[in-house]
Parts: structure tokens; C-alpha cells; sequence
């Protein structure tokens, strides 16, 4: 692993580390601040550390947008705290943040997922507005976010994968700058209680789809946000 790899690496460990000593709502732990004032803060991954406004909203929102998921399942509150704890908490490339507009309202969240220390590749992950926000602000905590793996975790090269039949989300990554680079056909895998789409390379090119992109060195603008 690169110094840079180990520096991100241990600041990712840090925030995460942070979120478990203050209260759920406290504001303690370091939080990304954008230029208009959208505030992303991160969430607790242990035991308890997540309020139950948070709990709460991840987990209508993740039914909102069930169909933009590579897995389609009812999340329940009980399921939410566990993928935060379990899944999100012991992942070392891997964070999430709950997004606050300048009226005080959670809007919605955004993450990192496997970040190649090596490479200094980062993927968004769990992108998603909740609620109304005001125009323009799920663009700029998402420019925020990257502006952050770029210059302090060393992270330059950001990725993103999205399901063909979800226009919207192709839109908003292509107006942020993002290329897409190849296309995997996906399998519909049903289990109980839950649907799976799996990437199949050999399946139908003209089935559901997950898109690739990759934003292109310098295409990404700064959002000037800063921490605090």
C-alpha cells in the first residue's frame, strides 16, 4: 500500500472511529461542509451510534428507490442498523453520509465503496436523495464527497455503477462528469424474500443492464466545501 493509501485508509478509520464517540445527533465527529452550506455528515457503524432518525430514514428511503439496487428486499429498521454495523463499520473503503440542507432537513446520502488504495479508485455508493432538497444540492454533496477522496484520501480516479433502466440516475452522473465505459448484461437470481440481480457476461445484451462509468482525470469540478 502507497503512504497515501495508508494516510486515506487511516482517516476513513478515524471519521468512522469518531462517529462511535459522540452522540448519534452530536457534532463532534468530522463532517464535510459544502460551499453553499450542505453539510454531509457521517454515520455511526457501531453498535447504537446511528439515531433513530437516521435508522428511520435509510430505511424508507432504501424502499423509495428499491428498484436502483443490485438486491430488491423490504428493509426493515432492524435490518438497516445491521447493515451499518456489519456490513458498513468492519469495510475499511467504505463510508456513508447523511446529507443536511441549510434549512436543518436530511435529505438524503451518499458513500464510498471499494476504494483501491493502490489504484486510488473509489466507488459512490447508496446515492440517494430522500426528499425534496433544494435544486442543485444532491449534485453538490456529491462533488463534495469526491472533492474529499480526491485531496485528503488520496482517491482520484472515482467510479459509479448503474442499473440500465434507471434514466434519472444515468442523467445526473453524466451532467457531474462521469463516462460511462462498458456495459454487463444482468440475471435475475429470486430467493426467498429477496431478488438478486447478478452480473452475467454471457447474458442478452438487450437485458437490464449495469452501467459502468468512470470520471475522466480533471473532470471533476471542486466543490470548495470544507470540514469541520
Amino acid at each position: 500500500m502507497t503512504v497515501g493509501g495508508v494516510v486515506g485508509r487511516q482517516l476513513v478509520a478515524s471519521v468512522k472511529a469518531a462517529t462511535r464517540a459522540t452522540a448519534p445527533s452530536g457534532g463532534n465527529c468530522l463532517s464535510l461542509v459544502s460551499a453553499r452550506g450542505i453539510t454531509l455528515r457521517p454515520i455511526g457503524t457501531a453498535l447504537g451510534a446511528a439515531s433513530e432518525e437516521e435508522v428511520r430514514l435509510l430505511t424508507e428511503w432504501r424502499n423509495r428507490h428499491v428498484k436502483a439496487f443490485l438486491t430488491e428486499f423490504e428493509a426493515t429498521q432492524e435490518r438497516t442498523a445491521a447493515w451499518l454495523v456489519e456490513s458498513i463499520g468492519p469495510d475499511p473503503g467504505r463510508i456513508v453520509f447523511i446529507l443536511r440542507g441549510r434549512d436543518g432537513e436530511l435529505f438524503g446520502l451518499c458513500g464510498l465503496a471499494f476504494a483501491d488504495w493502490e489504484a486510488g479508485s473509489v466507488e459512490l455508493d447508496g446515492v440517494m436523495r430522500g426528499t425534496a432538497a433544494e435544486p442543485g444540492g444532491m449534485t453538490e454533496a456529491v462533488r463534495t464527497l469526491l472533492d474529499w477522496a480526491h485531496c485528503q484520501l488520496g482517491l482520484s480516479t472515482p467510479l459509479v455503477r448503474v442499473v440500465s433502466d434507471n434514466p434519472h440516475a444515468l442523467g445526473f452522473y453524466r451532467r457531474l462528469g462521469f463516462v460511462e465505459t462498458h456495459r454487463v448484461p444482468l440475471r435475475r437470481v429470486a430467493e426467498r424474500g429477496m431478488v438478486r440481480w447478478v452480473p452475467d457476461p454471457s447474458g442478452p445484451t438487450e437485458a437490464r443492464q449495469l452501467v459502468h462509468h468512470r470520471m475522466p482525470a480533471g473532470a471533476a469540478s471542486t466543490s470548495q466545501g470544507r470540514s469541520q
